[in-house]
């Protein structure tokens, strides 16, 4: 995976880094000041345990040693997959509160066992609102089977957290999810015993479970 930035490179590069954008606030003494966005806030993992789907932005290293945006979002509800976003433009509203960014997502196609990267001609935008020091609001769109960030939707309070909840969100949504689909499919094919059956949902849950973290946890 690793290698798709070579073709999108320029595009990421473009955007430049997310450093800078902003900076701490100091509030008054006297006056408790409605919380806004810092440089820390664009450093961390959002989680939301209702909505089953966590986000961040990444940062990695794109070919000659620059720095390029990532936005990677991971659903671990009824459909485990992450989505991997470009943003185009990131914008900060002028109370400091609200950060609109608007992103083209990466689309994979696979032809005679050979995967190719491309970007949607569409591009999407979502508004992350700071409400508290650790709290924030967005919107997830699209069906259960395939949800992004948007503007349109159902709103979800997300956790700012400093580690990465891909490993127990994975094993406290998604395995089960996997064991119940894979134990049906092997009940439905008769060829196994139970306890057959069973082992192998186990081994393939657990394998999915590998995957989704390590896919939401990409390493540049």
């Amino acid at each position: 995976m690793k290698r798709f930035w070579i073709k999108l490179g320029l595009v990421v590069m473009a955007v430049g880094t997310l450093g800078g954008v902003v900076s701490p606030s100091v509030a008054s003494a006297k006056t408790k000041a409605k919380p806004t966005f810092t440089n820390t806030d664009l450093k961390r993992y959002y989680k939301s345990d209702k909505s089953k789907t966590a986000f961040y932005f990444k940062t990695y290293k794109t070919t000659g040693k620059k720095t390029g945006q990532m936005l990677i979002l991971g659903d671990f509800g009824a459909t485990p997959n992450v989505k991997y976003g470009v943003p185009t433009s990131i914008k900060l509203s002028k109370n400091k509160r609200t950060l609109t960014t608007k992103y083209k997502l990466i689309k994979f196609t696979t032809t005679d066992g050979k995967t190719t990267t491309s970007l949607t001609k569409t591009v999407y935008t979502f508004k992350l609102t700071k409400k508290t020091s650790t709290t924030f609001t967005t919107k997830l769109t699209g069906s259960k089977a395939s949800r992004r960030l948007g503007t349109t939707g159902t709103t979800y309070t997300y956790t700012k957290v400093k580690k990465s909840p891909a490993a127990a969100y994975a094993k406290k949504y998604v395995k089960p999810t996997l064991y119940k689909q894979y134990l049906k499919a092997f009940e439905d094919s008769g060829a196994l015993t139970v306890e057959q059956q069973e082992e192998y949902a186990t081994k393939y849950a657990d394998q999915g479970v590998t995957t989704m973290v390590n896919n939401f946890n990409y390493k540049s």
